[in-house]
């Protein structure tokens, strides 16, 4: 049975030890969070006004790969942002206004351009929905996986000990005192001792246990990731199911 346990988070990134499972479940995982949940990305902008130092294409660059809140529910509407400012000053995200409450800039301190006195830009954004496979601006998340590898020690020369002992204070798990699942940050560091061993004290072998590591882009927490993933993939496989018969 698999099992899966919350390890930490970072800023955005959020660590899972996910037990008894495959890389090719995990694989179906990261491939459906990264290139197939729907999000929101400005994808069309009608310029009316730019006397800026920066053209078109540039700024609408900047203001497509801003990302915009996505609702796990929504009815995947357009939305429109606008834009009309003067300068001297810098334009930052916040000033880009969602008719859409729910649906409107993550970050507001994403710098677009500067003004200088007397420079002015006035537009209209339209974000739609769209996925990471047609473009990395709808991408929620960049999910990666490492498997994890049990450490045992069989003998006792000093420098093993020492290896499984530091090993150890940073073990994912713990089977007893002589077994622990390494952390991937320190499994170079224990295969090096092992393979330097001339009596073999210590043994690496794989196991069916891994880290997930999820790094939101903004749009949506973890958590609400997770849920669009299963919704996907039940959706996925029940039409699978149906085109099979």
């Amino acid at each position: 049975m698999v099992k899966v346990k919350f390890l930490e988070k970072e800023h955005n990134v959020s660590k899972y030890l996910i037990e008894n499972t495959d890389h090719i479940t995990l694989n179906t995982i990261r491939r459906t969070i990264s290139y197939y949940l729907p999000t929101y990305a400005i994808d069309e902008i009608d310029f009316y006004e730019n006397n800026s130092v920066m053209i078109d294409e540039m700024l609408a660059n900047r203001i497509g790969l801003s990302p915009v809140k996505t609702p796990v529910v929504t009815t995947g509407k357009k939305v429109t942002f606008n834009l009309e400012v003067e300068g001297p000053k810098t334009v930052y995200t916040s000033e880009l206004v969602s008719n859409d409450s729910e649906i409107k800039m993550v970050y507001d301190t994403i710098a677009l351009t500067k003004l200088n006195e007397h420079e002015t830009i006035k537009l209209t954004a339209y974000a739609t929905l769209g996925q990471g496979k047609d473009h990395v601006k709808y991408m929620p998340a960049i999910v990666s996986y490492a498997q994890l590898y049990d450490l045992e020690i069989s003998r006792g020369c000093e420098e093993c000990k020492a290896v499984f002992e530091k090993a150890s204070k940073n073990a994912i798990k713990s089977e007893s005192s002589k077994n622990i699942i390494i952390n991937p940050e320190d499994y170079d560091y224990c295969v090096g001792q092992a393979e330097a061993c001339e009596k073999k004290c210590l043994k690496i072998n794989p196991i069916n246990s891994y880290i997930l590591s999820v790094e939101t882009i903004g749009q949506m927490t973890a958590k609400e990731v997770f849920i669009l993933t299963e919704r996907y993939l039940k959706e996925y496989v029940s039409i699978l199911k149906k085109k099979l018969k």
